[in-house]
């Protein structure tokens, strides 16, 4: 295999020509900016400095009580490195001096190093590849502590274009260096060699390829490695603004946080504010809990469905499992008939993707955010903004008063919606056609979740208007009001040339035939949620009169939907608590309550709630 050329070039040669431009007062200025900047907008103490040489950072920011890591490819230069430590003035004891670690950033991955507070990078861009450039700024992310800090220093070809020469020499005392250089304009790369002859030794030629960025691709590359750059400086002076023909430019760019996965919100936590983000609002073991109170599902629901589920695996048998239909790979010819039928609108096979439940399918579409950014209301299902991040993707939270004016100012390339909101509010179709068309017109694709829109029926689904609008997804599943989520089974509906992109990233296959043969089979029968409506009909307004007296102040949301929800206050915080209740926190701003449709669970909630049971006629049993 061939070494990259950066595991030859930093010899004792380059060091004997690098000393005349890296000098003190060069590394005092530069040392002076990082430390100011690390100092009001690092969250730590704790640096890694990546290509850091002979030290000449590292060391000057342990002096100033920085605890240090300093990794480098060319075991020579560590050497220098470990004696100018040595050698320089007292590190604080609590800091000690930097560790080091030779190691190929662009190759050797994942580094093995822990968490720091801060990244930097100083002269040290541009050795690999773009993907190689990239894959490095995904690892500094991943080892940044969150809200941690990254300053980026690159040498713009901006402002070394007027500079450029082909040919150049330096001279000095005992040394002359001639560079012999050619820039490649289709690739933006800077290829030469130095021939370095000092005194009477031999000359020496040591060679370079080195990738120079214009800033606005260095910004790119942050964005695409999940990076938000909060601000740029020139000639490392803070404040001062790149011009083109700024030669030093540096960025600061803070890690961004992807939003937590919708399975955390499973996991059990503090009702802290700070362990509470997406989790459910209780520390106490599972087995000290009583089962009937925990109201972050409706599994009593089923009582109202089962007889559907059963009649859908009547026909169930072992074939079912030898099925493998690799002539309808997306379950589209299966599935259309039937969803068709369903829907009461014609949905060709051409407009049908099967897949591993609403999450397979929300992780497919993830792609189609690339490049971004994806825009998401606050509250919604956090999987697919969770995704598009983790591809580098930027994500805008946004509310439904505003939409359409982060439509205009942010042109995502998708816009994901949850509908039913989760406060319960069910969109208006027409109201979601007319946002579609808005999105349309600014080339973003809807993503329209309706996995929790079954309660409503079919009759209130949207997907008839992807027939009308190219650029909308209708997501649905058997999980919500089905009880079937475990089958994992889903459908995306969209019109065909926006299916063909879906399938290029949803995995062909995904939907398991028996699970396919039952999902078809429930939704052959229509709208069967008749029941289950009225039986949360009946109990929601009496859970809602008990949290109102209690003191809470719940949104009941659509009447046929088991959940309400209550601002995530220190009130509630306190009151579910004390109650003994497991709820799930949404963005720690509201508690998500299920509503208990058993006799056995209702029994239990008034128990909790028996202070305040003074209640109207309500639901009782």
């Amino acid at each position: 295999m061939t070494s990259p050329w950066y595991r030859d070039f930093f010899t004792e040669a380059f060091w004997a020509v690098a000393r005349h431009e890296y000098t003190a007062q060069r590394t005092e200025q530069e040392t002076e900016y990082l430390a100011a900047v690390l100092d009001t907008a690092a969250p730590g103490r704790r640096v890694l400095d990546l290509g850091c040489g002979t030290g000449r950072h590292s060391v000057a920011l342990a002096a100033r009580g920085f605890r240090v890591t300093g990794i480098d490819v060319n075991g020579r230069s560590l050497r220098q490195a470990r004696a100018a430590a040595e050698a320089a003035e007292a590190v604080p004891a609590a800091v000690g001096p930097p560790a080091w670690v030779e190691l190929d950033l662009l190759r050797e991955l994942p580094w093995p190093v822990g968490e720091f507070d801060a990244v930097i990078c100083v002269q040290s861009f541009g050795w690999g590849s773009d993907a190689q450039q990239l894959r490095m700024l995904r690892e500094a992310h991943r080892v940044l502590a969150p809200g941690g800090l990254l300053i980026l220093d690159h040498s713009s070809v901006l402002g070394l274009a007027g500079r450029y020469q082909a040919e150049a020499t330096f001279e000095t005392e005992g040394l002359r260096a001639d560079f012999h250089r050619r820039y490649d304009v289709t690739t933006g790369r800077s290829a030469g060699a130095i021939d370095v002859r000092r005194d009477d030794r031999p000359t020496v030629v040591i060679r370079d390829d080195v990738r120079l960025y214009t800033p606005a691709e260095i910004a790119g590359l942050l964005e695409r490695a999940g990076f938000a750059v909060e601000q740029v400086d020139a000639e490392f002076t803070r404040g001062r603004v790149p011009d083109i023909d700024s030669r030093y430019v540096q960025f600061l760019a803070r890690k961004r946080s992807a939003p937590p996965a919708a399975i955390g919100s499973w996991q059990q936590a503090s009702p802290s504010r700070e362990g509470s983000r997406n989790r459910d609002a209780s520390d106490h073991r599972d087995h000290d809990r009583d089962p009937n109170l925990d109201l972050r599902w409706t599994p009593d629901e089923f009582d109202f469905v089962r007889e559907a589920v059963e009649r859908a695996f009547d026909g169930l048998t072992p074939d079912a499992a030898r099925a493998y239909h690799v002539a309808d790979p997306f379950a589209a010819e299966q599935a259309a008939p039937v969803l068709s039928a369903h829907f009461g609108v014609d949905l060709p096979p051409a407009c049908v993707t099967a897949g591993s439940g609403a999450t397979g399918l929300l992780q497919a579409l993830a792609a189609l955010a690339v490049p971004g950014p994806v825009l998401h209301l606050a509250g919604g299902h956090p999987d697919l903004p969770r995704w598009a991040a983790q591809l580098g993707v930027a994500v805008v939270r946004s509310s439904p008063g505003r939409l359409v004016e982060h439509l205009d100012r942010h042109t995502p390339a998708l816009l994901v919606l949850d509908r039913p909101s989760v406060t319960g509010v069910l969109q208006d179709p027409a109201a979601v056609e007319e946002l579609a068309a808005a999105a349309r017109s600014r080339g973003t694709v809807v993503v329209l979740d309706e996995a929790y829109a079954n309660y409503a029926g079919p009759s209130a689904s949207c997907a008839p208007a992807v027939a009308r609008h190219d650029n909308l997804v209708v997501l649905r599943s058997l999980s919500k009001g089905y009880c079937c989520g475990g089958m994992r089974i889903g459908f995306a509906l969209a019109a065909p040339e926006l299916t063909r992109r879906i399938r290029e990233f949803a995995p062909p296959l995904a939907a398991n035939s028996a699970g396919l043969g039952v999902a078809l089979s429930l939704l052959g029968q229509g709208d069967v949620f008749a029941g289950l409506r009225r039986r949360i009909a009946e109990v929601k307004p009496e859970v809602s009169t008990l949290l109102r007296r209690a003191g809470l102040r719940p949104s009941d949301g659509a009447p046929f939907l088991p959940w309400l929800t209550v601002p995530a206050d220190e009130q509630a915080r306190a009151l579910i608590e004390k109650r003994s209740l497991r709820v799930k926190a949404v963005d720690d701003e509201l508690f998500k309550i299920s509503v208990p449709l058993s006799q056995e669970r209702l029994a239990a909630f008034r128990a909790a709630f028996a202070d305040h049971a003074q209640v109207e006629n309500g639901a009782r049993g």
